[in-house]
């Protein structure tokens, strides 16, 4: 299900004595980000099915305490769910609960209850993985590249080189690259739209400068860098709108190296994360490129280099096995 934001702003606007909109739709129209939209209604709905609701709009808020709350969540836990996303429910209900109670739809004893129950903390080994140096070299088609390689070229070198987001490389318009300070930048709205700044290193920019020279040529009225592609090297003219046509196109390039590897364009991302962090890049810092609010999720981002981990175990000595 689909949130038409226009369609509903309009409706409300028109029939503002009428309207009574859900406690999770108020929830889900404060979030800027449209992923975050989209994953938010997703996570309600989910919610709603444990209630046996149908979708979020009907969750009788007016009936739910903090017991319900907690069993929902013990439910979705038995059903698989690791415990970030099980806090990603928590966070959704505890917002969408907070206008429920300033609806008059749920009690302000109850909003109490429900805002004490504590997120999860514990966390799994996660199966993402930063690329290999050889990967690396192999993602990159450097020899006689056809036009569509030097445009997928480019996308992984912001990917990688500049530790961009899909739903911000996706949206970078064709003046997001600028040089000032003797420096190239790509400039571009973050997420919770803040404006953001990323240097760009030698070795990325002849990925760039090569597709920027070839969408000038394709003479193009689109103002997004990036445009979609139909079979062989033939472009449209349309700028690419979803996250899974980026994740379709790492994920080609792994099959085309016959599977050798497969990554996601986050772990395209966690390398950034990883390499800065092991050249001795300040945590700090990597946060700042990386566009985290929060500096514990870039440490999540980084994976520890395991010889070090070696080296440092070998420190331990036990006493020796007599027999």
């Amino acid at each position: 299900m689909q949130i038409d934001i226009e369609n509903n702003l309009s409706h409300s606007l028109l029939n503002l004595e009428e309207v009574d909109t859900p406690p999770t739709l108020r929830y889900i129209y404060t979030l800027r980000a449209e992923s975050s939209r989209k994953t938010m209604e997703y996570t309600l709905n989910g919610f709603a099915k444990v209630l046996n609701v149908s979708n979020h709009k009907l969750i009788p808020w007016e009936k739910l305490n903090d017991f319900h709350i907690a069993m929902a969540l013990n439910k979705l836990e038995k059903n698989g769910l690791k415990d970030t996303r099980l806090n990603t429910y928590l966070t959704a209900i505890k917002r969408s609960a907070t206008f429920a109670n300033g609806m008059g739809r749920l009690s302000t004893d109850v909003l109490f209850r429900i805002n004490q129950i504590q997120p999860r903390k514990g966390r799994v080994v996660s199966k993402a993985r930063p690329l290999k140096p050889f990967e690396m070299t192999e993602l990159f088609i450097t020899n006689s590249p056809s036009l569509r390689d030097i445009r997928n070229n480019a996308i992984f070198a912001l990917l990688v080189g500049c530790g961009l987001r899909c739903s911000e490389l996706m949206t970078l318009q064709i003046d997001a690259l600028v040089y000032k300070d003797d420096q190239h930048w790509v400039r571009f709205f973050g997420k919770g739209h803040v404006e953001r700044c990323v240097p760009i290193n030698d070795s990325t920019l002849p990925y760039l400068e090569e597709w920027v020279q070839i969408r000038k040529e394709l003479k193009l009225t689109s103002t997004t860098l990036f445009i979609r592609t139909r079979r062989g090297n033939t472009f449209v003219d349309h700028p690419i709108k979803a996250r899974s046509s980026i994740y379709r196109l790492v994920q080609s390039r792994c099959l085309a190296l016959g599977a050798k590897f497969m990554v996601s364009p986050h772990d395209l991302r966690r390398t950034t994360a990883t390499i800065l962090y092991h050249a001795g890049v300040r945590i700090s810092v990597i946060q700042d490129i990386l566009g985290h609010a929060d500096e514990k999720t870039t440490q999540r981002y980084i994976q520890k280099d395991e010889k070090l981990l070696i080296d440092a175990i070998k420190n331990v000595s036990l006493p020796s096995l007599q027999h």
